[in-house]
């Protein structure tokens, strides 16, 4: 793995136009709910850029073909409940119950195995929200009484998706806090990162350095990965110019963009190769 210095990554939620400029060896795109086989993304994996696939299993917004499965009732199981409290965690939906021994963790494999049997091009899981602790709106974090097993039901959920994709060579990207003292990290809760997890995304934190640098530096992504060895591949997401120049200048993201909505964005320089999969491996 070589993850710096950093280059432009890009999220595609809202189809796949644009993304074929990352269809280089380096490049890397996120695609989204519904749109993960445009043709686009197949050109870069072909050119030996990595697709990442979204998926939240946090809330209950079963839109796309994966959260539909692992919500409701499919070939995997039964449909899921709620978190106990009915808490609504944002506009999109409710908090699922995802602790450990839940209807959904029984079925998260056998979703992530759909994903990876569909999309050969794929190179890894983009998983959204999933972090130690709570930042949804709908969730008072100082007063939720299920911190630990909330902070539970996330370390079981990135352990069977560290599970999977060491099964077929992929990544794993989380969109989630591991922050040391606060949530945790994992292992170590006093240590930022989680071992499990490729790298963590950064969004939108502008003039936050002073605190995501370090955040982004921990050891401890990555550190249990056999694809990426503990060299992890954090990508940031920025509002501004500026911003975009603070994490690109830290030396603690492989990734860094300018991009203040998600239907995609341009590479802001050239490409190099990290040594990260561009395909589904077996």
């Amino acid at each position: 793995m070589t993850n710096l210095p950093a280059q432009a990554g890009g999220v595609f939620y809202g189809g796949g136009s644009g993304a074929t400029a990352y269809a280089h060896p380096g490049g890397l795109v996120v695609a989204g709910r519904d749109n993960y086989q445009d043709p686009a993304f197949e050109q870069v994996s072909a050119g030996g850029g990595s697709v990442l696939i979204y998926l939240d299993a946090l809330i209950d917004n079963d839109y796309g073909r994966y959260h539909d499965m692992l919500i409701n009732a499919s070939a995997c199981g039964p449909a899921t409940s709620r978190w106990p409290g009915n808490y609504q965690a944002n506009e999109w939906g409710f908090l699922n119950d995802f602790r450990v021994g839940s209807v959904l963790q029984s079925k998260f494999r056998c979703v992530l195995e759909a994903m990876v049997a569909e999309n050969p091009h794929m190179a890894g899981f983009f998983a959204d929200d999933l972090g130690s602790r709570s930042w949804y709106p709908g969730v008072n974090w100082s007063t939720f009484p299920d911190r630990a097993a909330y902070r539970a039901g996330a370390i079981a959920l990135t352990q069977t998706l560290r599970s999977v994709a060491d099964a077929h060579g992929l990544v794993v990207l989380v969109n989630g806090t591991w922050s040391a003292n606060d949530g945790g990290g994992y292992p170590d809760a006093a240590q930022s990162g989680n071992a499990l997890a490729d790298g963590g995304f950064v969004e939108h934190h502008d003039g936050q350095i002073g605190y995501f640098g370090p955040y982004g530096c921990s050891s401890q992504w990555a550190a249990q990965s056999p694809i990426t060895r503990g060299r992890a591949i954090n990508f940031a997401v920025t509002n501004t110019s500026a911003g975009r120049t603070e994490y690109v200048n830290s030396g603690c993201y492989a990734y860094v963009n300018q991009q203040s909505d998600y239907s995609g964005v341009a590479p802001w320089g050239s490409f190099h190769p990290t040594g990260l999969p561009s395909r589904v491996a077996s």
